[in-house]
């Protein structure tokens, strides 16, 4: 008589189970006879129409690149992973076409197209004649020193080439398509699963001390954020995104700025809030110990996206991807836990990450003060870069309706009555609370001369219970129109201010009262520009912000 547990193995459903794993065992093997040579043809030179060198080859797990010349070859492998099947030629020809489709609006021209692999006579060539048997996505190479983790990794990585990343980004973000294919993709009960199902491998198969208070902390973070979660999704932040802007996919490429191999295998991931997929660059950054670059890339895009909103969601999706990112390094490494190999030191460094996001200092409100010409807007940028704050700018605000900030349209004298000022102070308020309830500290960029908006900020900082401080920026008048004048000849920037309006500023502008003097950080601009970018130079506000309560959300 068989016993309980040998009729459960014979069970139709066990058998019906056996048999479904077998017949894909069968697919793979038939997938792979009738690719059959392709390995051999790819690595040969001769197989190209072009100049192709010594063929180098990449393998991962699904595909295969062959680095030939001035070109690359990917194809994907006829393999059966857990997430897709892609057994079948059809299904791997569509693979090929959605890499070139999603990768090209980032990609800066690297996707050239999507080629035949055809079987002639016994002869497999690329290109048409015969009968095709697969398909190749064909990229343009890049130097892969100019990859962002190669630069990072040299202390290479500039302030123009994160600008440039985050201009592209947010553009992209501005026009990327909003109609999900599904409605489950971006909900709060999707995240919740991506976010538990990943904290669970961790708890299961990481060793590291923080992690159970960092999955304690998500799952705080899901419930509360769960209704800003759906909200976004309502009004159309789920787009179809890069989904994997980690630095070994962003690049210096021909001038320009490029990110390619995007997530196009899997919709869920694809499909995803804006916040999630900026997020992952900053963590990547911080992760490589660039913060000011991080601080900056994300500052740039709030500038050019005006997605404030963004920030409430972002220590969520920053602790996230760190935690992803953690999780592959130690499935890159073999890592098991409980033997006495020890967790390798990119997922160390990821979970730190993850783990910062846990905890920070409260938030400041700073309100920079000044004439035009005075500096404040480059040095408040300086300064966002340096202590993570959020900068708001009322020369960025006042042009955001044409959909992002543009440097080279001036605005007509409509948009400076006290009308049309009242409306961007009150404006940049609401900016300034959406910062800062988001638990960052809020830079508000204005000239902030008139009183009673000074007084209306600083009633807002009060109400939430959190530091106000006045950063006076000073330089003499002779210097203010000399800049002025600079700027108005030089390359655009968003200030529309001439020496005229210069003259208005100086002989209407409110003084500091005693009360505002009091709380009050001034600034003389008259220094070589080096200088904002020190701490030295920023020594009372950093110790403001450092002197703020720990807040652990």
């Amino acid at each position: 008589m068989s016993s309980p547990r040998s009729r459960k193995l014979s069970s139709p459903r066990a058998n019906a189970g056996k048999r479904g794993i077998q017949h894909l065992a069968n697919r793979v093997r038939a997938a792979r006879r009738s690719v059959r040579g392709l390995d051999a043809t790819l690595r040969r030179p001769g197989t190209y129409r072009h100049p192709a060198g010594r063929i180098v080859r990449v393998e991962t797990h699904i595909s295969v690149v062959y680095l030939a010349g001035r070109f690359a070859y990917k194809i994907i492998k006829p393999v059966a992973p857990g997430f897709a099947d892609f057994t079948a030629t059809a299904t791997r020809k569509r693979c090929c076409e959605a890499q070139l489709r999603l990768n090209r609006p980032l990609a800066h021209g690297i996707y050239a197209g999507v080629l035949p692999i055809a079987r002639h006579a016994g002869v497999l060539t690329l290109g048409d004649g015969g009968v095709t048997v697969d398909h190749a996505v064909k990229m343009r190479r890049f130097d892969e020193a100019m990859l962002f983790s190669s630069l990072a990794a040299k202390g290479a990585l500039t302030p123009r080439d994160i600008d440039g990343a985050a201009k592209r980004l947010a553009d992209y973000h501005l026009r990327a398509p909003r109609n999900a294919p599904s409605s489950r993709y971006g909900s709060a009960t999707l995240v919740r699963t991506q976010i538990e199902t990943i904290n669970a491998a961790l708890l299961a198969n990481c060793s590291h001390p923080a992690l159970p208070g960092i999955a304690a902390w998500c799952a705080r973070q899901l419930d509360q954020l769960a209704p800003l979660i759906e909200r976004r999704r309502a009004e159309g932040f789920v787009r179809g995104c890069h989904g994997d802007l980690h630095l070994d996919n962003v690049v210096r490429w021909r001038g320009a700025i490029a990110m390619f191999d995007c997530i196009d295998f899997d919709d869920a991931l694809r499909w995803i809030d804006v916040a999630a997929d900026v997020a992952f660059l900053v963590m990547d950054l911080c992760a490589r110990a660039e913060p000011r670059l991080a601080n900056r890339l994300l500052n740039r895009w709030l500038e050019t996206s005006g997605d404030y909103a963004a920030l409430s969601l972002m220590p969520l999706y920053v602790a996230y991807r760190a935690l992803v990112r953690a999780w592959v390094a130690c499935l890159k490494a073999g890592y098991v836990a409980g033997r006495s190999v020890a967790i390798p030191d990119p997922a160390l460094r990821y979970l730190e990450v993850a783990r910062a996001q846990t905890q920070k200092p409260g938030p400041v409100l700073l309100l920079c003060h000044g004439y035009s010409g005075s500096g404040k807007s480059v040095a408040s940028r300086a300064l966002a870069d340096l202590c993570g704050a959020v900068r708001v700018s009322s020369d960025a605000e006042r042009k955001r309706p044409r959909p992002a900030p543009d440097a080279q349209t001036s605005l007509g004298a409509e948009h400076y009555t006290p009308a049309a000022r009242h409306a961007i102070y009150d404006h940049l308020l609401r900016l300034a609370h959406r910062v800062l309830q988001s638990g960052r500290s809020a830079i508000v960029d204005a000239t902030f001369l008139e009183f009673h908006h000074r007084d209306t900020f600083f009633a807002l900082a009060q109400r939430l219970g959190i530091p106000a401080r006045i950063l006076d920026f000073r330089a003499e008048p002779t210097v203010l129109a000399q800049r002025i004048e600079a700027r108005r000849h030089g390359p655009r920037d968003l200030s529309d201010a001439d020496t005229a309006t210069l003259a208005r500023q100086l002989a209407s502008a409110d003084a500091l009262t005693p009360a505002e003097q009091a709380s009050t950080l001034s600034f003389d601009t008259a220094v070589p520009m080096a200088a904002l970018d020190s701490p030295a130079f920023w020594r009372p506000v950093l110790a403001l912000m450092q002197s703020a309560p720990f807040a652990t959300r």
